[in-house]
């Protein structure tokens, strides 16, 4: 598929990084593009997973570290 190119700003920016992504790769699955709101983008997101950094704590469990934290100061 050849992604066209627009003579606008975000048409040169979304090319740049799908070339940066297919220089970077020797074979990479299909792009697809959504607008905001499109129910795809919906889907898409339910599939996203936070990975933990090695040693480190998810997104969560920094949220309630900090609240014990603060739960401490207010005791």
């Amino acid at each position: 598929m050849v992604l066209e190119q627009f003579d606008n700003v975000l048409s040169r920016k979304v090319n740049e990084v799908v070339n940066e992504i297919r220089r970077q790769r020797c074979s990479y699955l299909r792009l697809r593009l959504c607008q905001k709101g499109d129910p795809s983008g919906d889907f898409f997101r339910s599939l996203l997973v936070e990975d933990k950094a090695p040693g480190g704590l998810s997104y969560v469990e920094f949220l309630v570290h900090v609240h014990r934290q603060i739960q401490s100061k207010m005791t």
